[in-house]
């Protein structure tokens, strides 16, 4: 018998139900929606109840199975679907994104239509219009446009509504289209601000498109609420239909849906309702946080370019306005116009304690201390231009105390700060007292490291051996030593001396397109398998980097951007063990950038410049090494030593460069940005679970074999093989700089850790590895393999092909990286 005359196919009862829908025919049920938009929709229960088959309870399963829709008063009497009342006090949920969300319970739906100029790429990481202005789009007439707005309402709908697989969609996204003009207006919501208003000159509808007529709109005065004569607080599950008053504030929500009341005070701004979404909201925030640490000091550059250049067209509009025709003012002014740079730095972009907390974060993305007090003089400038208010005023002050280290400058740099004076407050930007302190600090660290105990320099002789202790310097101190001490102590900050780990912080939203099998991923998915990163043991070979997403950093640590800076009280209370070692001295923090990685031969060195730091040199390098097969990059610290040459640094090639000087000097959308290296790279001083770490070798010049990698995150830490640079004209390198050296440590080997974050092409991710205390032989070099980057910085397709495409030009921007460094 033939199967097909058995009955309707599957795609025959789907078209059914979908046209039912379109029609509003054979509903069992009036969705009275009572919300930022006021209107009725006809439904069906049997595919209301499918949002929540894959959680424990959905919005709509407890809504038809728990009760509620009993004790929900009809509007009015006769036959008909029976009607319930749903208010969403919520105003995120927008009319758009519900029926978007509801249309595809029944299989239909407009597609939706991202702008690709909102889409960062590998080879055009800041989007492919910026500088420039948004270039228009046409959004086929079939196809709901995605804007940023919309896409965040349909996160909102779906998450309330218990759409697990349309929310992991949306949040895929959101993620996928961080960028310049789209990074703040997403931290915004993460931290709990309103979407906004409708932007309809954006060409965004009210409606979804091709459903305008699934809702039958009822005016505002004979609205569901004033026809419900009876409001309760229905609970559903782990969700709510809110039927009291929006100032009622005692209900609360559950983790992943809606804190609907609660307030915060933002700077200058009366209080507001603050919306969250738990872990989802997290998850934004901190690939935005990323994504800030990145890019944050190059977008400063474009705003005091599209500043002066704003300055430039009105002084010239003034100069000409009665020489010139009118018409050829307006074309002068919309071509100065074009230049279009969203605002991050300057007032009505990020607020001053978010600016203050991006600047001092250890993942900043700036060459050195020196440069990053240099970076907030001019973001301090930039925003005083428009008026000192005093809230403000109150967070420089805290960053120029706390967000620098001082002890980390050389002398005349600590000159120079000591005389700089603001222009605007006739103050300077640090306390004298601030730099004196950093200056004692930096002379206790010296004294720790160029004089041994128990050696006069009086006796005659060579000095003594060092012992295997003086290795360490004796500075670290257990939280349990604080407890002792805490009483005088108190004053005193401490900076935590990490474990060993590796994980991965922030997404490009590529964990959540789908399952090998194209399935979506759900929330409870998403976030169920995710683990707290613990302490890794050093004894075992195998390692994994891990998405921490459970862990993730909340608004209160700036998800993620805190600094690693504690009080003893603070320390003590995030280490109830008492087994975690401190240091009363800042680390150093360095920048470091590659280029042409897909142009680095296998087992090469690529070098970052050399710096100083408490008496030893470092650099930074980049290697590629097979391991079965599989193409795996490597980065690495290295302790150089002083007599042997400094190794050139890798610089971008001049076919290669990323930044243009002129933002007019090429084609519009080609994604050169300015001019070479950019300043935040140019020294301005006057001269993921646990991860398990093989054993390390002190040997400088043989290292422990990589281990087995454990899928595309698979990575390990191990002492890699001495070889020497390739000569090749590409990757490129500059002339190498020997640094200032005050002081040398006479030690053969050290004890340091530290902690390497590579950030993502695009910038919304990060690979954090962490190494604790481990010992660096002059020469010695200690890092990690990563398949994951492997995968993001190196052009590992191009073995499978017989492409002969020109490999003068990298098609990928540069690897750049943060280092966090300190002695024990």
């Amino acid at each position: 018998m033939n199967a097909k005359k058995l009955g309707p196919s599957a795609a025959d009862i789907q078209n059914h139900l979908y046209t039912s829908f379109l029609e509003g025919s054979t509903a069992d049920v009036a969705l009275c929606v009572d919300g930022t938009w006021h209107a009725i929709y006809n439904l069906h229960r049997v595919v209301l109840i499918q949002s929540g088959l894959t959680l424990a309870q959905g919005f709509f399963r407890s809504l038809f199975t728990a009760g509620f829709a009993e004790s929900t008063p009809r509007i009015g009497s006769g036959a008909g679907p029976e009607e319930i009342v749903v208010h969403f006090d919520d105003p995120n949920i927008t009319r758009a994104a519900f029926e978007v969300c509801i249309s595809r319970l029944y299989g239909g739906g407009p597609m939706l239509d991202i702008d690709p100029s909102l889409t960062p790429t590998f080879s055009q990481p800041l989007t492919p219009s910026f500088p420039y202005e948004l270039p228009p789009h046409k959004v086929p007439s079939d196809h709901h446009p995605a804007t940023p707005r919309f896409l965040l309402s349909l996160l909102a709908t779906a998450v309330y509504l218990s759409i697990p697989s349309l929310a992991s969609q949306a949040l895929s996204s959101v993620l996928s289209t961080i960028g310049p003009h789209t990074v703040l207006k997403y931290l915004n919501f993460a931290i709990g601000r309103h979407i906004g208003q409708l932007d309809r000159a954006s060409g965004e509808p009210e409606a979804a498109v091709g459903l305008e007529y699934v809702a039958r709109l009822i005016e505002h005065e004979q609205s569901i609420s004033d026809a419900v004569s009876t409001r309760t607080d229905s609970s559903i599950g782990d969700y709510q239909t809110r039927t009291e008053d929006a100032a009622d504030s005692t209900t609360s929500t559950s983790s992943i849906s809606l804190e609907a009341l609660e307030e915060y005070e933002t700077e200058g701004v009366a209080k507001q309702l603050s919306y969250h979404y738990g872990v989802i909201s997290d998850k934004i925030g901190e690939a935005c946080a990323c994504w800030l640490a990145r890019w944050g000091a190059d977008m400063l550059q474009f705003e005091e370019k599209q500043t002066a250049q704003k300055e430039r067209s009105i002084q010239s509009t003034q100069k000409h306005s009665r020489s010139v025709p009118s018409e050829s003012v307006a074309t002068t002014a919309a071509k100065s116009e074009e230049y279009r740079v969203p605002l991050i730095w300057s007032r009505g972009g990020l607020s001053a304690k978010w600016a203050a907390a991006i600047i001092s974060a250890d993942t900043f993305f700036i060459r050195g201390e020196r440069e990053r007090y240099d970076f907030a003089r001019r973001v301090v400038e930039l925003r005083r231009q428009h008026g000192i208010i005093a809230s403000e005023e109150e967070e420089w002050i805290k960053l120029f105390d706390h967000g620098l280290y001082y002890s980390n400058m050389n002398m005349d740099d600590l000159i120079y700060i000591s005389r700089d004076i603001s222009p605007t407050t006739n103050r300077p930007f640090v306390p004298l007292s601030t730099i004196q302190a950093s200056q004692w600090m930096q002379s206790l660290l010296r004294h720790h490291i160029t004089v041994r105990p128990g050696f006069s320099r009086s006796q005659s002789g060579p000095a003594p051996s060092p012992s295997p202790r003086d290795k360490e310097l004796g500075v670290a101190r257990t939280t349990a030593d604080i407890v002792m001490g805490v009483v005088n102590s108190e004053s005193k900050v401490y900076f935590p001396v990490p474990e060993n780990s590796s994980v991965r912080i922030g997404d490009n939203g590529s964990d959540f397109i789908g399952n090998s099998d194209g399935s979506s991923l759900f929330i409870d998915q998403l976030f169920s398998s995710t683990t707290s990163p613990s302490p890794s043991s050093p004894t075992l070979d195998s390692a994994t980097i891990t998405v921490a997403n459970t862990a993730l950093a909340t608004e209160a640590e700036f998800f993620g951007l805190r600094p690693s800076i504690h009080t003893a009280s603070s320390a003590i209370a995030s280490d109830p063990r008492g087994k975690s070692q401190w240091s009363p001295y800042p680390p150093c923090r360095f920048a470091v950038e590659f280029w042409d990685l897909d142009s680095l031969k296998e087992k090469s060195r690529l070098y970052s410049h050399t710096i100083w730091y408490a008496g030893s040199m470092f650099n930074t390098y980049v290697q590629v090494a097979r391991k079965k097969g599989q193409m795996q990059l490597g980065i690495y610290l290295h302790r150089q030593s002083s007599i042997e040459p400094i190794p050139p640094s890798s610089a971008p090639a001049p076919s290669n460069v990323l930044w243009k000087d002129s933002p007019h000097s090429h084609s519009r959308g080609s994604g050169s940005l300015s001019s070479t290296p950019p300043p935040l790279m140019q020294n301005t001083s006057h001269r993921p679970s646990s991860t398990h770490l093989p054993p390390r070798s002190m040997t400088p010049t043989s290292g422990v074999p990589s281990t087995s990698p454990l899928g595309s995150m698979s990575s390990s830490l191990s002492s890699p093989p001495s070889t020497s640079s390739s000569s090749s004209a590409l990757p490129a390198t500059s002339p190498p700089v020997a640094p200032l050296q005050p002081y040398r440590d006479p030690r053969p080997s050290i004890s340091a850790y530290f902690i390497i974050t590579c950030a993502s092409v695009t910038g919304s991710s990060q690979i954090r590895f962490a190494s604790s205390p481990d010992v660096f032989a002059v020469s010695q070099s200690w890092g990690w393999k990563s398949g994951s980057m492997t995968e993001e910085y190196m052009d590992v397709r191009a073995e499978k092909t017989t492409s002969t495409s020109d490999t003068s030009q990298s098609k990928y921007p540069s690897l750049r990286a943060t280092v966090i460094l300190g002695l024990v």
